[in-house]
């Protein structure tokens, strides 16, 4: 990678009605990466309406990204609606490297 980001900012309700708009989106995004060589910052507004088909779709993404060697992150730790959303579908763990991902955003 090249050190440069492609950013994309998602707003506006992220839920199943809206997932396969958003799926779309990243594939976009995706691409756009890899051709540029360059990672994908995610960026999420906890304060948004969530459920879980965002991190469904995260999870998906960094999957079809790892194999393309795009490298994705989130533009910051999840906070407000997507760390609940998280939190009560078991995807926090407790173990600071599976966990990353989630609570470290780009730095990690």
């Amino acid at each position: 990678m090249s050190g440069q980001s492609e950013v994309l900012r998602l707003h506006g309700p992220l839920t199943i009605k809206t997932i396969a708009n958003v799926r779309d989106i990243i594939q976009v995004y995706l691409q756009e990466a890899a051709l540029r060589s360059r990672s994908l910052v995610i960026d999420i507004d906890g304060s948004e309406e969530i459920d879980l088909t965002l991190p469904q779709l995260l999870l998906s993404a960094r999957q079809t990204a790892s194999g393309a060697g795009v490298t994705v992150a989130l533009n910051k730790p999840a906070d407000g609606n997507f760390l609940t959303v998280l939190q009560r579908a078991g995807l926090l763990c407790g173990d600071r490297q599976k966990d990353s991902f989630w609570l470290e955003g780009k730095a990690a």
